[in-house]
């Protein structure tokens, strides 16, 4: 059995580790991110051409002894951001024709390594009826094995209860940041519009709706006894073209309205499908939130 956390997916991990000095990540007032600016920040971000009456304290004297010319240097200056990740671990995440509880582990692996790349803290906090112990990391991304350490721990099992675990996050939660929910949103619809009140009330959200092929466009055929993953009610079914054409333009309809509430929300929502590779996606949550510079 393939191991969740191989020598491939750390090679994988690496290469996103490179990117990190491009994250730009969230500063805990107001929404606004932080940027490389001149100032006695943490780390080096970059430099510039000298302008008269920039301060010369930050000149790259030892570049101008190689090249004789004036450069400043640039630090990103920074502020104790923090992301917390909350990931569903609900019985539902266990299936799938590749398994969406490995490929959201594997997700939330590599967003903690980014971020803590770009010295923020991360949180990680499982949940399925309730919110569970998380681990809290410090600003260091060699913490990386802590952190595969514990999601290799988790199992998925019981029912998703979002709003109840928001709840629980935000009252535990007072410093803000960004928050990013990795879920299949199985039975959470109605409650996904209460959950993202709690947990707007400390800073950004992104839902990542963590999707499977048999989620979206299931070939199951013909007389069929189904359970549903959580709370195991059965009945029996023949499921024909038709039935599988109704259940598609359902999943589209679905899939359509948590989009809109997230949006409502004033949140992010993106599609995070197992079928394609985790580092891609992670790439593109951190472009669409306004994490990447380009």
């Amino acid at each position: 059995m393939k191991r969740l956390f191989d020598d491939e997916f750390l090679q994988r991990l690496q290469r996103l580790g490179l990117l990190a000095k491009r994250i730009s990540a969230t500063a805990p007032a107001g929404g606004h991110r932080r940027g490389p600016k001149m100032g006695d920040g943490l780390e080096f971000a970059d430099h510039r051409a000298y302008a008269p009456g920039d301060d010369l304290r930050f000149l790259d004297w030892h570049y101008y002894a190689r090249m004789e010319r004036l450069l400043l240097r640039l630090f990103h200056e920074h502020s104790e951001g923090e992301v917390s990740l909350l990931l569903d671990c609900s019985e539902s995440m266990a299936m799938g024709q590749l398994c969406k509880f490995d490929h959201a582990r594997r997700m939330a692996a590599a967003l903690a390594y980014v971020a803590m790349a770009s010295l923020d803290r991360v949180n990680i906090f499982p949940f399925a009826d309730a919110l569970a112990e998380g681990l809290k990391t410090g600003r260091n991304r060699a913490r990386i094995v802590e952190v595969l350490g514990f999601l290799e721990g988790l199992e998925a099992a019981g029912p998703t209860r979002l709003a109840r675990a928001s709840e629980q996050f935000a009252r535990a939660s007072p410093r803000p940041g960004t928050v990013i929910v990795l879920t299949d949103m199985i039975d959470i619809a109605a409650d996904l519009a209460d959950a993202l009140r709690h947990l707007r009330a400390g800073g950004e959200v992104i839902a990542l709706h963590v999707v499977d092929r048999a989620d979206a466009s299931p070939v199951v055929l013909g007389p069929s006894r189904l359970a549903a993953a959580e709370t195991k009610r059965q009945m029996s079914v023949n499921v024909t073209e038709q039935v599988l054409a109704s259940y598609r333009r359902r999943w589209g309809q679905l899939v359509r309205g948590l989009e809109r509430t997230c949006l409502s929300g004033g949140s992010l929502y993106i599609q995070a499908p197992t079928s394609t590779p985790f580092d891609r996606l992670v790439l593109e949550t951190l472009h669409r939130a306004g994490l990447l510079t380009t």
